[in-house]
């Protein structure tokens, strides 16, 4: 797929989500945003946003779907969910949307294979989803912290739901991952003494920004922060 064009209000909204030079997960973050924006052209129509959390996706799709529906089994207060449902078991008809995304998500859910299987009955025929998934990251979220993911893992959980893997992209190579994990660990370890955090924050930032540079240079697919894939659900 070519570059992406986006609406004046997609690249505002873009920039919005774009996280900061000292935000210390920022390449990981800002990867799957990118991700995310690349898959733009598979947009349209219905489109459930699953696990939606506090919905930060919402405004860059509005412009190319229909309808929008939101789903979390745990819903922010501040910005609820159309529904609240387990990705386990969606509470809507087959062949229900044209688009779902599920960001950041599988690695929570105890059975992705039954997971993936919903959302492709709920898809349409001919219609995708987009998912991103990490292959590298610590410990969140605990307990409910599950899984990590390969390129060859994803195409068999895709497969699985009979869903076609239309795209498998790294969200970056292993000089960028190394770093990335290298500065979450620092920011872990650090960031809760008022003595260390600013400095450590003062470290991390540029060892970052230099990183991503490097990654681009020396780019090593086989060690990567995730992915982000998207897959049809074949005409019937």
């Amino acid at each position: 797929m070519g570059a992406v064009e986006l609406s004046q209000r997609e690249q505002a909204v873009v920039r919005s989500l774009r996280h900061g030079f000292f935000d210390p997960a920022r390449l990981d973050n800002n990867s799957i945003l990118s991700g995310i924006t690349d898959s733009l052209p598979y947009v349209r129509g219905c489109f459930l946003d699953l696990g939606c959390g506090a919905m930060p996706y919402a405004g860059l799709v509005r412009d190319r779907v229909s309808h929008y529906i939101s789903t979390d089994l745990r819903p922010n207060t501040a910005t609820p969910p159309t529904v609240v449902s387990d990705s386990l078991r969606l509470p809507f008809r087959h062949n229900t949307f044209d688009t779902v995304l599920c960001t950041q998500v599988l690695e929570h859910v105890r059975n992705p294979f039954s997971t993936l299987a919903e959302i492709a009955r709920v898809l349409r025929p001919g219609g995708h989803a987009i998912l991103t998934l990490p292959a590298v990251w610590p410990l969140h979220e605990e307990p409910n912290d599950f899984f990590r993911y390969t390129k060859y893992g994803l195409r068999e959980l895709a497969e699985s739901a009979h869903l076609h893997p239309v795209t498998i992209v790294e969200r970056g190579g292993g000089i960028m991952a190394i770093a990335q994990l290298i500065g979450v660990i620092l920011d872990d370890t650090f960031s809760g003494h008022i003595l260390t955090r600013l400095p450590m924050k003062a470290v991390i930032a540029p060892f970052l920004f230099l990183s991503a540079a490097m990654d681009r240079l020396l780019f090593y697919p086989k060690f990567t922060l995730g992915y982000t894939m998207v897959v049809m659900k074949p005409a019937e």
